[in-house]
């Protein structure tokens, strides 16, 4: 593994904090602990998944700085709730992937659609010109928060729903959830 000074990046909404997740903080979730004080629920079920594809991600020297896992911190009580980021840097296209989930404690609160927009902003500010997403074709609520934060269906992936945010004229100010 090739030695990288970490910077940690976090992006601040008006409610949450994103906070990369840095290697030992990878390693901890991928073991199924929260390295911070935590929301009931959380870590919740694919978490250790997302964790384990950061962690390969720095192992593998496949790190770019910003494109990595952020836990989701709600500032008014300093827990996170949950965690949202890319599986891998853009391809050649400029296109990214994305995950994310939060803990049950945390839902239908409008964390989510904020803390994408977020997300959303940073990449299309650093070079990601699209962002997918796949997702459950009966998780109505994961397809709700993508199509408010501008994500349009393209295709099936298989058994899943593909969505793509394409960042050209976005921003959350002007199409995205109010954060």
């Amino acid at each position: 593994m090739t030695a990288q000074p970490w910077q940690p990046i976090v992006l601040r909404t008006r409610r949450l904090d994103l906070v990369g997740v840095d290697p030992a903080q990878a390693q901890a979730l991928a073991d199924g602990v929260c390295p911070l004080p935590c929301a009931p629920g959380y870590p919740h079920a694919d978490t250790s998944s997302a964790a384990r594809l950061a962690r390969a991600a720095i192992e593998f020297d496949n790190w770019v700085p910003g494109y990595g896992m952020y836990m989701i911190v709600r500032r008014s009580d300093g827990l996170v709730v949950g965690d949202i980021g890319f599986h891998a840097p853009p391809d050649l296209r400029g296109a990214a992937e994305i995950g994310y989930g939060l803990a049950a404690s945390a839902q239908h609160q409008g964390y989510m659609s904020e803390a994408l927009a977020a997300l959303l902003d940073w990449a299309h500010a650093n070079g990601c010109a699209t962002v997918l997403a796949d997702v459950d074709p009966g998780n109505a609520p994961s397809i709700a928060v993508l199509e408010r934060c501008g994500f349009t269906q393209v295709r099936s992936a298989g058994p899943q729903l593909r969505l793509r945010h394409v960042g050209q004229g976005w921003s959350a100010g002007s199409g995205g959830p109010e954060r």
